[in-house]
């Protein structure tokens, strides 16, 4: 009788055991996916004004990944889901940069040369040929060629008995970034990456309105003709209607389709020329430098090539100079320049090993990577498979971008870097954001944005004066962007009303 007393004693603890389970494994997984750190204290005013924002019905379907660190101290003030990666759209621009900062330097700035193998004869006739070469620089414009056309008809040449050459050997021919969206080839943040590249390898249309309702469309192509071809089926509506204008380049080649209508009464507001990207950019270049020669009475018997091989014992006809890398990053961050980032990526990689690459295993990421790697990033939490951000193959986590943005704010050239962002209310992609906020005029932060996918990381000073770093990551939400960016938006602001008084 005792050991059935006892059997049924154990048995009833184990079935009230049994029942518990379930809720002991409930507190521990609950433990366990905690986003803050074991002993991590933070304000519970924050962290709930925060979790208040993170937890809009809109945002339930998506992923968000937030850290905020006081940068004095390295204090973690909040976190949630930071070590998880994310796709961080432009927010990769910040890799980029600090790559770039670091690697290149601020004063580092790029040549465009146009060489010979031979001197100019006294008659002014070049005997050999003419080579453009090109060292990455993304803001190459027209402008510049022409002085450079200019400059060899100061030099004394007036004829050329080769050929004109196009140097773009620096980079690799991968023209494009990992995995980017074949039908978006024609738009201007998916210009081809060259490093010879010219007008951010893009041609303009113009269109015209006929006559009247019903006659073709007219237009002009800027800022050079005859590189492009234009098959235009377009027409002119009626006055007061709906503009149906649609520009696109067949994938692969330098043929542009006109179609659909503008009404005939169109406000020039209205009708801005419209940008295609160009197929071969480096060729672009060339055949524009061509009819800037021509124009200024320097004759070329042969027509333009491709160079195979680096030109041996160059003699410098024309340089162009860039502006400083200091001032480039403003061109790149703050309008978010797709282009520019690619190149720098791949000049970064030049720089280390003689040829620059781009992608997952080029040389400008692995320079990238060691560079992280070396500074103390998780690159476990880490992928950078293009410059820009427009991959869909990158990958990083808040805690990684926040440890980066935490280093670039102890470097003597941080100011390059802060001043390159853009400033909310005030310019750049931040421009019409937060104005009327504390944080207009003070955070200093950088957008990202692909579908899907929206980030903004930077910096924001407290109401009493203490700098903060950020990274607000968000993913797979299906909703609008805009409440993506109204919450981040609603956090910044909290930042920056924020103070460490009392605490």
């Amino acid at each position: 009788m005792e050991l059935d007393a006892f059997k049924h004693d154990l048995f009833l603890k184990y079935s009230a055991l049994k029942r518990l389970l379930p809720c002991f494994l409930i507190i521990l997984t609950n433990v366990a996916a905690r986003s803050e750190p074991p002993g991590t204290e933070f304000d519970p005013i924050l962290s709930n004004a925060i979790n208040s924002e993170l937890q809009r019905t809109e945002l339930r379907a998506g992923w968000q990944g937030v850290m905020i660190m006081r940068l004095s101290d390295s204090k973690i003030l909040y976190e949630h889901d930071a070590h998880h990666v994310f796709l961080p759209a432009s927010n990769n621009k910040i890799l980029t940069s600090a790559a770039a900062l670091e690697i290149l330097g601020k004063d580092f700035k790029y040549k465009t040369r146009l060489c010979a193998a031979s001197k100019v004869s006294q008659n002014g006739v070049l005997h050999g040929n003419l080579v453009l070469i090109g060292s990455g620089d993304p803001l190459l414009s027209p402008n510049n060629l022409k002085e450079i056309a200019q400059r060899v008809r100061k030099s004394g040449i007036r004829k050329i008995t080769g050929a004109l050459y196009y140097d773009d050997l620096l980079f690799d021919r991968q023209r494009y970034g990992d995995t980017w969206a074949w039908d978006d080839m024609d738009f201007y943040y998916s210009a081809q990456i060259s490093a010879l590249n010219i007008n951010e390898n893009m041609i303009f249309i113009q269109p015209h309105p006929g006559k009247s309702n019903g006659y073709p469309l007219r237009f002009d192509v800027g800022p050079v003709t005859g590189y492009v071809q234009i098959k235009n089926t377009a027409t002119t509506g009626s006055a007061g209607s709906k503009s149906s204008l649609n520009i696109t380049r067949l994938p692969g080649l330098n043929t542009i389709l006109i179609s659909g209508s503008i009404p005939v009464d169109i406000k020039p507001d209205k009708n801005l020329p419209v940008g295609v990207t160009v197929e071969n950019p480096s060729r672009y270049a060339a055949y524009m430098l061509q009819k800037y020669l021509l124009a200024d009475g320097v004759h070329i018997r042969q027509n333009i090539f491709e160079a195979q091989s680096p030109l041996l014992s160059p003699i410098i006809i024309a340089e162009h100079v860039s502006e400083p890398l200091s001032a480039l990053l403003r061109r790149l961050n703050k309008p978010s320049d797709n282009l520019m980032a690619e190149c720098l990526l791949k000049t970064v990689g030049a720089k280390m090993n003689k040829q620059g690459t781009g992608g997952e295993t080029g040389t400008g990421a692995q320079a990238a990577r060691d560079l992280f790697k070396k500074i103390g990033l998780d690159m476990s939490e880490l992928n950078q498979s293009d410059g820009s951000g427009l991959s869909r193959t990158n990958y990083v986590s808040p805690s990684n971008i926040l440890k980066l943005l935490a280093e670039l704010s102890t470097r003597p050239d941080f100011p390059v870097f802060y001043n390159s962002l853009p400033i909310a209310g005030v310019d750049g992609t931040l421009k019409n954001r937060m104005k009327g906020t504390a944080a207009e005029k003070n955070c200093h932060a950088k957008t990202g944005y692909v579908s899907h996918a929206s980030s903004l990381s930077g910096y924001v000073t407290s109401k009493d004066g203490i700098l903060l770093g950020f990274s607000i990551l968000m993913n797979n939400h299906l909703c609008p962007n805009k409440i993506c960016t109204q919450t981040q938006d609603h956090i910044i602001d909290l930042l920056a009303n924020y103070t460490f008084e009392h605490k």
